[in-house]
């Protein structure tokens, strides 16, 4: 610098040596660090830290200023001002302070030693002023002031004597209330509190106090700290105490060089790191200890260091002051871990002491940019929706432009776990109020959760286990809004208990201790499994929870969490229903299910076939209308508002009958309810099964129809039949088995319009024969389709055909093989009954449930046909008639 201003010229820049310790000042370090000290990131992570070591409390605002020891410099400058002598301010001063310090001494209870003693010399000193001036009115001056010390002297030692016995006891008090100061406020209400009892030996007790902190509190030395520093604003001594006595303590325990008492040496080295923080102890101080350590860098001065680097690291490497010399301490911290060979436990010790002082870079995170259209949304969904603003939302989410926001719509429908698990079914019902309007968003809803569902099996990952339940719960809230079947419920239970058994991957997918799914499949019975209480739905749960409980025992002993849930669930969805406790119950209930199962499959195809092949009664009030009124066929009756309906059905035997049937306008209404107003008309066909029918309904509100259009509709009739015939004879064709599936409107017309008369049923042939009159010819129904619409027309056909004999011999047959199974299997039952006592009380009791089914819907005499028309029709339909039946 000397020979640049020599030279007038500028200084060159030196380079900067990092591997170097340097202790500079404030303002040094903020000049030559340059660059970096601009880039320092703040010293306190946050305002309450930084409030907590920077904002103590000013005890001059709470106590009086003679408690704190601040009126000897006052006083002494009253009496300078006071003196008129040069000569006596020097004896006038010597002897004011004895005063001042009984004054102090009064409130703050000093020792009477050191006042005798100022006493003392106070006395001498005026002898030998009486000596050098023996002036007598300076005599009489200095006898009057020697008899106000006097006076003083007195009264202090009255009020001491008074205060010494209360003072002992409140500072005991306190000093126990000490170690439960676990906050800001409380620590320092005590340390204004001590300010009151401030005496020297009450100093010494303070501090011995909080060197004493017990070595397992390393909660309390950050408070501890803040009255030290608090306490040393108006007294000096008490940090310096403090912080001898730490230094002391350090010093002994690392030359000792034992591996004993690490909770000593760690509380010591904490305690002089939370003191740095507070600028109470020095920056030189620390940076000793921490260089002891590293000097000897084994066993427990490691913890020490480490424990000292995560006290005040952070506080020295982020301070302008000191943090080139910490940043050089770091960078031999990390080398002596990489040069000696430490246990993983100290290994991890020193890289989090070293990466909590000095952070890794990284790039500061970027926030996603949405725009504001999906800003709004996300608040729609996940901020704005509750129990009262659900309309809200649903009417702002109809007005968003929907070819734009339907993909995002449906991405943020799918996060339903990252809302509120409350909130999921206000999602549903969102769902199933948007498919009134989008009903392909709504399909797509379904189609992704059930699409997480099955990632969730695939994939079995722990951390989409949180995810996992939301998707069964959002989809057990979509069936209670009526939005998916109990089809789609079923499946996917049967899904969670099956998906990856019997694979190579199983104990991936599910392995034995894994009790998961278990949960899933409680998530999804206690949010939709109440409605499963009545018709085909119950029984398919009741058949469901027995193959979970054989799942359930597959797992062995289950936690008690899982254990209790399921308890909560018997208890709720089936109480009556038996826990079975061994692998052995469960598979003799699978296979008795299996049985009464196979028992009621039977006794329904025993059902359609009889609903196929006999013919129902005759309606009261039938409009049908036989073979020898051919004026209807021929279109007389149409200006009465009668119409004529041709259709086209082919029988099995080949032969061509015409039946024509006419019914009023109103009957067109009602869409195969009443299966007696259509007409039939036969062709023959070469192949031996029956064709579809094609019908048209005409609807002609004018009185008399244009006789043009009539012969123009009857060639199109023609040329469509003829079509539909030409592209059957193309198509493979099998014959039908006898034992197909019949529609539900052959049952519901049936109910709808004989009210309550059998059709279809056992003993139709018996009545017909009553009621028409001894017909010779029985009244059957032919199944025809038109398009994907199945239809059924009526066809008489002779009681002497082979058909109806075979059929009638067939069943006959059946019949008595039944009742043979029946006998014996009741006979088996009422073995089983004696055998066990009478207490077998099984839940499944198919044999006497069979018995039941017979008696109600398939005796041949005096039976009612409503009773198996209506159990096939429930059976056929359980999801449809639970579906409509959950929130009516």
């Amino acid at each position: 610098m000397s020979l640049a201003e020599a030279l007038d010229m500028q200084p060159p820049v030196m380079p900067e040596d990092s591997h170097t310790t340097r202790v500079t000042t404030g303002d040094d370090a903020s000049s030559t660090s340059g660059k970096e000290s601009s880039n320092l990131e703040a010293i306190w992570d946050d305002d309450d830290t930084r409030a907590f070591y920077e904002c103590l409390p000013d005890l001059r605002a709470f106590v009086p200023a003679v408690l704190l020891g601040e009126s000897e410099s006052k006083a002494s400058e009253q009496m300078s001002k006071a003196q008129e002598q040069p000569i006596e301010s020097s004896s006038e001063a010597d002897q004011s302070t004895p005063v001042a310090q009984d004054a102090v001494d009064i409130s703050a209870d000093s020792g009477t030693l050191q006042e005798g003693k100022s006493v003392e010399k106070g006395k001498d000193k005026e002898e030998k002023d009486k000596e050098k001036t023996k002036d007598p009115d300076k005599e009489k001056g200095k006898e009057k002031e020697r008899e106000k010390e006097k006076d003083t002297d007195k009264k202090g030692e009255n009020e001491k004597e008074k205060l010494k016995g209360s003072e002992g006891t409140n500072l005991d008090a306190l000093l126990q209330r000490l170690p439960g100061c676990v906050s800001r406020d409380l620590i320092d209400q005590l340390t204004v509190e001590f300010c009151y009892l401030n005496s020297k030996s009450n100093r010494k007790r303070l501090v011995r106090a909080l060197f004493n902190v017990p070595r397992t509190s390393l909660e309390l030395l950050p408070y501890y700290s803040r009255m030290v520093a608090t306490l040393s604003t108006c007294m000096k001594d008490v940090p310096s105490m403090l912080l001898q006595m730490l230094e002391e303590e350090f010093n002994f325990l690392i030359n000792k060089k034992d591996q004993m008492n690490i909770e000593t040496k760690i509380r010591n080295i904490r305690f002089i790191g939370e003191l740095c923080k507070f600028k109470i102890s020095s920056p030189g101080l620390v940076f000793s200890c921490l260089k002891t350590c590293l000097d000897d860098f084994t066993h427990h001065n490691i913890d020490v260091a480490c424990n000292l680097l995560e006290t005040c690291g952070r506080f020295l490497y982020r301070s302008p002051e000191t943090t080139i010399r910490m940043a050089n301490m770091l960078e031999i911290l990390m080398r002596l871990k990489n040069v000696k060979n430490l246990d993983p436990r100290h290994s991890t010790l020193v890289e989090n002491a070293y990466y909590l002082c000095k952070p890794p870079e990284r790039s500061a995170r970027v926030s996603k940019v949405r725009p504001p259209l999906h800003q709004y949304i996300r608040k729609l969904l996940f901020t704005d929706l509750d129990k009262s603003s659900i309309e809200h939302v649903l009417r702002q989410l109809r007005k968003l432009p929907w070819s734009e926001c339907e993909s995002y719509l449906l991405k943020c429908f799918m996060k339903v776990h990252k809302g509120k698990y409350g909130q999921i079914h206000l999602i549903a019902s969102l769902t199933a109020g948007l498919s009134r309007y989008h009903d392909e968003f709504a399909v797509a809803v379904v189609d992704e959760v059930l699409e997480e569902i099955r990632l969730g099996l695939e994939l079995n990952d722990y951390g989409m286990q949180q995810r996992r339940i939301a998707h069964m719960r959002f989809l057990g809230e979509l069936y209670n809004y009526e939005h998916v079947d109990s089809s789609v419920i079923f499946e996917t239970f049967y899904l969670i208990l099956v998906f990856g058994h019997d694979t190579a991957e199983q104990d991936i997918l599910d392995p034995p201790e894994d009790c998961f799914r278990i949960r899933m499949v409680i998530t999804l019975l206690q949010t939709c499994g109440h409605y499963f209480d009545r018709g085909s739905s119950k029984r398919k749960l009741d058949r469901f929870l027995v193959h979970f409980q054989r799942y359930i025992l597959s797992k062995g002993a289950l936690p008690l969490d899982i254990e209790f849930d399921l308890q909560d669930l018997f208890a709720e969805l089936r109480p009556n229903m038996t826990r079975y406790s061994s692998m052995e119950e469960v598979n003799a209930a699978l296979v008795e299910l299996e049985e009464h199962e196979h028992s009621a499959s039977t006794d329904k195809t025993v059902n359609e076939k009889h609903s196929d092949t006999e013919k129902p009664s005759s309606r009261t009030t039938s409009h049908s209308i036989s073979t020898d009124q051919p004026s209807i066929l021929n279109g007389s009756e149409e200006n009465g508002g009668v119409h004529e309906e041709i259709g086209d059905s082919y029988s099995e035997s080949g032969s061509e009958t015409i039946e024509p049937e006419g019914h009023n306008e109103d009957d067109l209404d009602e869409e195969n309810h009443d299966d007696g107003c259509d007409s039939d008309e036969e062709d023959e066909d070469d192949g031996p099964a029956s064709d579809e029918d094609d019908e048209v309904h005409v609807r002609q509100k004018v009185a008399e129809p244009d006789p043009l259009e009539v012969a123009s509709f009857d060639q199109e009739l023609r040329a469509v039949v003829q079509e539909s015939m030409e592209q059957r004879k193309l198509e493979l064709r099998g014959r039908p088995t006898l034992n197909m599936m019949i529609p539900m409107n052959v049952f519901e017309g049936s109910i709808k319009d004989h009210h309550g008369r059998v059709v279809g049923g056992e003993s139709g042939d018996e009545a017909l024969d009553e009621e028409a009159g001894g017909s010779r010819e029985v009244q059957v129904k032919v199944l025809v389709k038109r398009g994907n619409k199945q239809q059924t027309k009526q066809m008489y056909i002779p009681r002497d055909c082979t058909l109806v004999q075979s059929t009638k011999q067939k069943e006959a047959a059946e019949f008595e093989e039944k009742q043979d199974i029946k006998r014996l299997v009741l006979e088996y039952n009422d073995r089983v009954e004696e055998e066990n006592n009478g207490l077998g009380t099984q839940t499944l009791n198919w044999p006497s449930g069979n018995s039941r089914a017979y008696g109600r819907g398939n005796s041949w005499e005096g039976s009612s046909g409503r009773g198996g028309g209506s159990r096939h029709r429930h059976h056929s339909h359980s999801g449809s008639g639970s579906y409509y039946g959950r929130k009516k």
